[in-house]
C-alpha cells in the first residue's frame, strides 16, 4: 500500500518535500497570517495594561511660553511676574503700555483617589489581555483544524488517485478478455468497443482524481501560511484506526476547555468590575499638583524671579441629571444579559459536541459496511468474469460489475476519509484538538 502511495506521489510531484501531519501543523502555527495578527492582538493588549497603569503615575511636563500684550490685566500680571509692579499706581491704571513676558518651568500633577478607577481601568485592560489569549486559542484550535483536515483531504484524494489507476488497469483487463473472446469467435466486435470506450471513462476518473490532488494539496499550502504553487507532499496513509469516546465526558471537557466558554467568564469579570466604576461616581476625586518656574521680559529664563506652587484639589459630584443612577443601573443589567449569554453558548457548545459524536458514530458504521461491500463486490466481480471468459455473461454484465467495485473502493475511501475527520470534528468540539491531533498521526 505504502509504495503503491509513494509511486503515485513520485509520478505526480517528483522530488517534492514529503512532510508530516506535525510539521504540517507547526508550519500553520508559525505561517498563518490571520494567527499571527492575533498573536499581535495580544501584544497590543500588553500595552494598554501599561497605558492604564501609567495613569496612576504622575504627570511631569516641561513648559515655556511668551507672551506680548497692552491689555490690562495681562500686562499688569506680567510684571508681576518679573517683579517690577511698584507699589505706585500707574499714571494711567487702564492704559499701562505694552508688556511681554517668557515663562519656562515644570508643572506635576498626580492622582490620587479617582474613587477607584485607575486600579479599575487597569485590572479591565489585564482582563483584556486575558480576553485576547482565549481568542488567540481558539484561533489557533482553528487553524490546526484546518490544517489537520486539509492534511486528510490530501490523503483522501491521493486515495482516489489510487482507486482511480486501480480502476483503469481492471478496464484494461476486460479489454484484454474482450479481445480474446473476439478473436476466439465466442464475443462480438461490439463488446471490444463497449470496454475500450470503458477504459477511456475510466482513463477520465484518473485525469479528474489527479486534478483534485494538486488542488487538494495546494489548499493544504494554503492552510499552513503558504503560497499555493509551492510543491508539497504529505507523509501518511488513509488508514483505519480504531477511535472510542464517551459523550458525558467530551460535553464536560468541552464546557471546561472550549476558549469560548473562558473568553466569557473573563468578560463576566469585566462586567463586576464595570459595576464597580460605575459605582465610583458617587465617590469623591482627590489630586495633587505642583508648579515651578523662572519668568523674564527678555530671556526665556532667569532665575532671580523663579515661583513655585503646590497644591491638591477634591470635587465630588453633587447632582448630575441622574445619570450616575442610570449608568449603574445600566451595567447591571449588562451584566444579566452577558449571563444569558454565556448560558446560551454553553447549550450551544454541548450541541455542537454531542453532533460531532453521533456524526462520529455514524462515520465508523459506514467504514464497517463500505468494507463489507467491497469484499461482496470483488466477489461479485470474480464470478461474472469466470462465466464472461466461458461465454456466459454478456460485457454489460462485466462492466456492471465492475462499476459497483469502482463504486465500493470510492465509498470506503469517503467513509474512511470521513470518520478520520469525524475524529478531528470532536476533538475540536470538544475543545482538546491541540492536545490531541498528534493522536491522528500514523
Amino acid at each position: 500500500m505504502r509504495l503503491k502511495l509513494a509511486a503515485v506521489a513520485l509520478a505526480l510531484f517528483g522530488n517534492a518535500y514529503a512532510i508530516t501531519l506535525e510539521d504540517a501543523v507547526k508550519t500553520a502555527l508559525e505561517k498563518n497570517n490571520a494567527l499571527r495578527a492575533k498573536k499581535l492582538e495580544v501584544e497590543e493588549k500588553l500595552y494598554d495594561v501599561k497605558l492604564a497603569k501609567a495613569r496612576l503615575l504622575p504627570k511631569v511636563d516641561l513648559f515655556t511660553r511668551y507672551n506680548k500684550t497692552t491689555e490690562p490685566p495681562y500686562a499688569i500680571m506680567n510684571r508681576m511676574e518679573v517683579k517690577k509692579l511698584s507699589m505706585m499706581p500707574f499714571p494711567n491704571f487702564n492704559d499701562p503700555g505694552k508688556y511681554q513676558l517668557f515663562k519656562t518651568g515644570f508643572k506635576a500633577s498626580l492622582p490620587i483617589w479617582m474613587g477607584g478607577k485607575l486600579r479599575l481601568a487597569v485590572d479591565l485592560s489585564k482582563d483584556e489581555v486575558k480576553a485576547a489569549k482565549e481568542q488567540l486559542k481558539r484561533s489557533k484550535s482553528s487553524v490546526i483544524f484546518d490544517v489537520v483536515r486539509a492534511y486528510y483531504n490530501v490523503l483522501t484524494a491521493r486515495s482516489f488517485v489510487e482507486t482511480a489507476e486501480l480502476a483503469v488497469k481492471d478496464a484494461e483487463r476486460h479489454l484484454k478478455d474482450a479481445e480474446v473472446a473476439y478473436g476466439a469467435g465466442i464475443g462480438l466486435k461490439s463488446d471490444v468497443l463497449r470496454a475500450k470506450v470503458y477504459l477511456e471513462q475510466m482513463e477520465e476518473n484518473l485525469i479528474k482524481a489527479k486534478s483534485n490532488y494538486q488542488v487538494a494539496l495546494r489548499a493544504l499550502n494554503v492552510a499552513m501560511g503558504l503560497y499555493p504553487g509551492r510543491e508539497t507532499e504529505v507523509d501518511g496513509d488513509l488508514t483505519y484506526r480504531e477511535f472510542g469516546f464517551n459523550l458525558d465526558r467530551l460535553v464536560q471537557e468541552a464546557l471546561k476547555k472550549r476558549p469560548e466558554v473562558k473568553e466569557l467568564q473573563v468578560r463576566l469579570s469585566q462586567s463586576d468590575k464595570m459595576i464597580k466604576m460605575a459605582k465610583a461616581d458617587f465617590l469623591p476625586q482627590l489630586g495633587a499638583f505642583g508648579e515651578v518656574f523662572a519668568a523674564d521680559d527678555s530671556v526665556p529664563w532667569n532665575k532671580e524671579n523663579s515661583s513655585w506652587m503646590v497644591g491638591f484639589g477634591a470635587s465630588i459630584n453633587i447632582f448630575n441629571g441622574g445619570a450616575k443612577f442610570n449608568r449603574l443601573k445600566k451595567r447591571r443589567i449588562e451584566k444579566l444579559k452577558l449571563q444569558e449569554f454565556v448560558e446560551k453558548v454553553k447549550k450551544g457548545i454541548a450541541f455542537e459536541v454531542s453532533r460531532a459524536y453521533y456524526n462520529f458514530v455514524a462515520a465508523k458504521k459506514r467504514v464497517e459496511l463500505a468494507k463489507s461491500a467491497i469484499d461482496s463486490a470483488q466477489e461479485g466481480l470474480r464470478i461474472v468474469e469466470k462465466r464472461y471468459r466461458n461465454g456466459l455473461a454478456t460485457i454489460t454484465e462485466l462492466l456492471d460489475a465492475q462499476t459497483a467495485l469502482n463504486q465500493a473502493r470510492s465509498n470506503y475511501v469517503a467513509a474512511l476519509s470521513g470518520y478520520r475527520l469525524s475524529v478531528v470534528e470532536v476533538y475540536h468540539a470538544a475543545g482538546i484538538l491541540e492536545e490531541k491531533y498528534s493522536e491522528l498521526v500514523e
